[in-house]
């Protein structure tokens, strides 16, 4: 974000030709309640945009991305953004023929990304997830889940500190400019 916010000119040419939607972290209060996926009432919130619960956070997620979706020139990419301590480094579970976006990532985010973690697929299991909701139902063509550890890079020897996932965050700013500067010219989405 701070890139996005900053008054330099990379970030004026960003904000001039892409509109980033950030949603805040969607389960705060199942946070506070120690969870780590689920809201207060214990619902995953990442395994329900397929039907998401009437007035829950997926449901008011999956309502504005559909707008965002109609909209004038579409969805670039959409990005959900999940810490993860199982896993070093940062990669990225997307859906099958979807490897260009990992691939840029992979070109400026340094020794942080582990391409080689990716995943390509939407299983049964992960069909009510953000990112194969997107791209199944929404026809968005760049859905992932980008996950990103807060211990160590992929050698397991080296720890993350915040700057490295600011740099990280950077990175995938502006691997949505890339995606956006191959979009045919015809495209709507």
């Amino acid at each position: 974000l701070e890139l996005l916010l900053s008054d330099s000119a990379e970030a004026r040419e960003l904000r001039a030709s892409l509109a980033f939607v950030v949603m805040p972290m969607l389960n705060p209060d199942g946070v506070a309640l120690g969870h780590c996926r689920a809201n207060g009432s214990g619902l995953d919130l990442n395994r329900f945009w397929e039907h998401p619960p009437p007035d829950s956070e997926a449901e008011a997620a999956r309502c504005l991305l559909e707008r965002l979706c109609k909209s004038p020139g579409g969805v670039v990419a959409f990005l959900d953004l999940h810490a993860h301590s199982g896993r070093p480094g940062a990669f990225t579970l997307s859906n099958p023929g979807t490897a260009e976006l990992p691939d840029i990532i992979a070109g400026c985010a340094g020794p942080i990304f582990d391409r080689g973690l990716c995943t390509f697929s939407c299983t049964q299991a992960k069909r009510g997830s953000a990112r194969c909701v997107a791209w199944r139902e929404l026809g968005v063509m760049h859905a992932h889940t980008v996950e990103a550890t807060y211990g160590a890079f992929p050698d397991g020897i080296h720890l993350v500190t915040p700057q490295h996932l600011a740099q990280f965050g950077q990175c995938l700013v502006r691997s949505c400019r890339v995606l956006l500067d191959r979009r045919p010219a015809s495209s709507d989405q």
